[in-house]
């Protein structure tokens, strides 16, 4: 018996090739009980036609259309994948993905980690923007408050706390951010998941900027500021 594998001839009554170790299929026998299945489908539907009255042919036709019709789990997968489909879809058109206040605390964020002073000036003050894109203005890295030399941000997510007309407040609720100098000291970073952060934004020329920015860019947790610093800081 030939391998379909490998080819290699086994001697008859095999039932792995003695060269690759497959599993050996008689080709011969798996066409004879396909053979004796069709003869016994075929009896079946004589016997139903006899007893319906109907003729040879007519019998014989309809084996052979049943036989060529799906199987029903099919169509009913085929059902269960398209609603599937359709409900995603519909989430992800009415949920309408990332508010527009969250999608500015994100770039803000990357702007720091990429050390876009363009795009960091976009996310704080769009008339400084719109000066540095007409060329009367040209902003210094760390003048601009980019202190460190790199940057790390990853996972960064957020929530949408409240979006009233020209204001919103977007909460950073995961994620961690780490400023690093060149001679290797470290900011200790900031696990947003462990000190979440609250940014307050408004709107300038109908884009969202960052409020307080001089605070949401440190790459550490903010300190607190308790209430008798807050009333010696007024007082100077």
């Amino acid at each position: 018996m030939e391998c379909p594998e490998c080819g290699y001839k086994n001697p008859p009554g095999r039932r792995h090739c003695e060269e690759c170790g497959e599993r050996l299929v008689d080709i011969e026998a798996l066409k004879a009980r396909a053979r004796r299945r069709t003869q016994r489908e075929a009896a079946q539907y004589r016997r139903e036609a006899e007893r319906s009255g109907l003729g040879a042919e007519e019998a014989e036709r309809r084996r052979r259309r049943s036989r060529r019709r799906a199987k029903p789990w099919v169509g009913a997968l085929i059902l269960g994948v398209l609603i599937i489909l359709i409900v995603v879809i519909i989430v992800v058109v009415t949920s309408g993905g990332m508010s527009a206040p969250e999608d500015a605390v994100i770039g803000f964020y990357k702007a720091i980690k990429n050390r876009d002073v363009t795009a960091y000036i976009k996310h704080i003050d769009m008339y400084m923007y719109n000066d540095v894109v007409a060329g009367v203005y040209q902003p210094d890295l760390y003048g601009i408050g980019i202190d460190y030399d790199s940057y790390v941000l990853e996972n960064l997510k957020t929530r949408l706390v409240k979006e009233d007309g020209n204001i919103a407040e977007v909460e950073v609720i995961s994620g961690y951010f780490e400023g690093i100098y060149d001679d290797g000291a470290r900011s200790g970073g900031v696990d947003f998941s462990l000190h979440p952060r609250l940014v307050s934004l408004h709107k300038e020329e109908g884009s969202w900027v960052v409020d307080n920015y001089n605070l949401m860019k440190l790459p550490y947790p903010i300190p607190e500021i308790t209430q008798d610093e807050s009333l010696s800081s007024e007082g100077d």
